[in-house]
């Protein structure tokens, strides 16, 4: 694709994000097909003229657009019924439909300049929230826009990542030119809570715009209705591994600070001893995500009467996938039975479009549910009209402590179906005439220790003036900036010593994994509870030349993380031969380019004394791992666009499966049992 094509897409799909003239009251509707009613025509077309205004120049707006008119019904039903001002969540099973209504007709467009076109109409007819989902998400699965990248959630909407009172200051300090602060500075924004709260001290962590951002475009990259109702490959599997993972890594955080590892939210009947206000609104300030104070207790959801969420139906759902965990089979809708597998259980799960029976397990799945039923746990039956919490909405929901609890319960279903499975034996985890001679990791200051990775906490000016719901007359023509605290690392290399006694050149994957050495009480975990505890830090490729190999690892290069993300005006800027270079940002066209770990959080924060983390490295044969595709950055929790998995082993290998306490009480002990293991004790100081 010529540098002229790729630059022509990629601002035409910025034009999808730009700000544009708010819709007149009589815009504001919602499209009924039954009613046929519909604004003037006369206001259409001066709303459409508002539109088009913002793209000509650098976007496709064909000449007779100016004057067409989105009359609704050029497009399928179920589109435009949730109403513009509303909130909207993927959760809902109306909501979700009406959302892949409008991705799988987006996707179908046979042309990008029909896709771009039908796209702009649609911003007329479509709730706010449906049209930023659906437009990104089928941006990320259209063939002809897979070398697009999207802009920031938290520049198009910064309204799900700020306070509104932090924008405000934002905005009229950018008005005036200087800051009402009294030191001069740029506003901060994390003010959600207090030091009287113990889980405001992770609220920096679960309010990372970037972590934030990964959790949102994982649901786009593999919407639980899928796209053409169909599901991507191992789609079940991945969402137990992404949110494993992440829970993987909060339980890190936690004891960093000082506080128990995640408690399972499994008791729907006691009081929520967490509370949460997010203080955010949403689009152009219609709502305001509900605030649920501590000590709530869960009720029945019948915000939506046409589809509520009842607690005894939770129940019923839990119960069927408990019978088929503990059975080991799925019942088909047809009677039959199959065998339950990871993939079917998260299908299940989630409900996606892959689920064995969603009569039995669930139509919207109990996950989905669950979500919606905590989003709407301080008015469950909608007589006071308020909005619901920010577990409703991927973009917001890991905000929630409440989240990492909800998720607890989720994965110990998963668990219980893994603590059956046969544990690995010795041909599963050996690799024949390859032994790990020696593991280091080295930060690149080399005035630091050996095998002592470094974070830092540091505050980071954001500009937020791209706001795709702002009236473009309302903004400033400057950057409008506030500050988020966040983590980072200072960058290190793995060094590995590879002895291969092979006669000819083997192709073996190295796996990499950390988990804290310590519990809550300053105990030595055993290996059998520390395995939920492992974090994938990398997995990659190499070739071992018979004899010793000396292989360094750039961290820059890990295969959970995702290229940083550019701002719009980088985007704007960025040339053919940008996007190609290795600068941290280069993104393959078969890649979720926005999905994936952010690079900042790679490193858990650890202690400015030094967490004990125990590194985990093993060397497999990936002339039998290998599925289709070398493995890259994002790949571990996004998988690759359009093909299979790369890796064939279960994610999480090899820590997914029981591991015998008798032989091997310590990881240590494991990796000495085989010579394609390695187990090497770090610190991680926070500096």
């Amino acid at each position: 694709m010529t540098a002229t094509i790729m630059d022509f897409k990629q601002n035409s799909v910025l034009s999808l994000f730009s700000a544009v003239e708010h819709s007149s009251p009589a815009l504001l509707q919602p499209v009924s097909r039954k009613a046929k009613a519909r604004p003037p025509a006369s206001a259409l077309s001066s709303a459409l003229e508002e539109i088009s205004a913002p793209l000509v120049g650098y976007a496709f707006v064909p000449s007779s657009f100016k004057t067409a008119v989105p009359e609704a019904d050029i497009f399928p039903s179920g589109i435009g019924i949730l109403a513009k001002g509303h909130q909207f969540s993927i959760f809902k099973k109306s909501h979700a439909d009406e959302a892949a209504t409008v991705v799988n007709y987006l996707v179908s467009c046979d042309c990008f300049e029909k896709f771009q076109e039908d796209a702009t109409r649609l911003r007329e007819i479509l709730n706010e929230g449906i049209y930023l989902y659906a437009i990104s998400t089928a941006v990320l699965h259209r063939k002809d826009t897979s070398s697009t990248l999207l802009p920031p959630l938290w520049q198009v909407n910064p309204r799900n990542y700020f306070p509104g009172p932090i924008i405000k200051r934002a905005f009229d300090q950018a008005r005036r030119g200087k800051s009402d602060a009294s030191d001069g500075s740029t506003p901060p924004a994390f003010t959600t809570g207090s030091n009287r709260d113990p889980e405001f001290k992770l609220a920096w962590w679960r309010e990372d715009c970037g972590f934030n951002a990964h959790h949102y475009h994982w649901h786009q990259s593999y919407p639980w209705r899928g796209v053409n109702g169909v599901t991507k490959d191992r789609q079940g599997e991945l969402f137990y591994y992404m949110h494993q993972q992440m829970l993987a890594r909060y339980d890190a955080e936690r004891l960093a600070v000082g506080l128990m590892r995640v408690d399972s939210y499994s008791n729907w009947h006691l009081p929520i001893p967490e509370g949460y206000n997010p203080q955010l609104t949403d689009y152009y300030g219609a709502y305001q995500f509900a605030a649920r104070p501590a000590g709530m207790i869960l009720a029945d959801n019948w915000r939506d009467p046409s589809d509520p969420t009842l607690i005894i139906q939770q129940g019923y759902h839990r119960d069927r996938l408990l019978d088929a965990i503990n059975t080991g089979k799925f019942e088909k809708t047809d009677g039959h039975k199959v065998d339950v597998d990871i993939n079917g259980l998260g299908a299940a799960i989630e409900a996606n479009a892959s689920t064995p029976n969603p009569d039995l397990y669930g139509s919207v799945g109990i996950h989905n549910r669950g979500h919606d039923i905590l989003a709407g746990i301080t008015d469950p039956d909608y007589r006071y009209n308020q909005a619901g919490g920010v577990m409703g909405d991927t973009s917001a929901a890991i905000r929630d402590p409440i989240f990492f609890r909800w998720h607890k319960f989720v994965d110990d279903l998963f668990f219980l179906h893994k603590i059956k499975l046969t544990p690995y034996n010795q041909t599963d985890l050996e690799f024949q005439n390859v032994q790990v001679d020696s593991v280091q990791v080295q930060v690149n200051d080399p005035a630091r220790p050996a095998n002592t990775l470094i974070t830092r906490m540091e505050d980071v000016v954001v500009d937020i003036a791209n706001d795709m719901f702002l009236n473009p007359n309302d903004k400033p023509n400057t950057e409008v900036n506030v500050t988020v605290k966040q983590v980072n690392h200072g960058r290190f290399n793995y060094k590995l010593g590879v002895t291969s006694n092979s006669r000819t050149p083997l192709k073996a994957a190295i796996r990499i994994f950390i988990a804290p050495s310590l519990d809550e009480h300053g105990t030595q975990y055993q290996l059998d509870s520390q395995r939920r505890l492992f974090i994938e830090m990398d997995k990659f490729v190499t070739t071992l030349k018979t004899g010793s190999n000396a292989i360094t690892r750039r961290s820059t290069r890990s295969s959970v993380i995702k290229p940083r993300e550019l701002t719009i005006a980088e985007l704007k800027k960025r040339g053919t031969a940008a996007k190609e270079a290795d600068d941290g940002c280069a993104c393959r066209p078969d890649r979720y380019c926005e999905c994936g770990w952010p690079e900042h959080m790679l490193v858990p924060r650890g202690t400015a004394a030094g967490m004990p983390f125990d590194l985990f490295v093993m060397v497999t044969n990936w002339a039998n791992d290998s599925s289709t595709d070398d493995l890259d950055r994002g790949t571990s929790y996004c998988g690759v666009k359009d093909k299979t998995y790369p890796d064939k082993r279960p994610m999480g290998f090899p820590f997914d499966r029981k591991i015998d306490s008798a032989l091997y009480k310590h990881v240590a002990d494991f990796s000495k049992g085989f010579s394609n293991m390695k187990t090497l004790p770090i610190k991680i100081t926070c500096v």
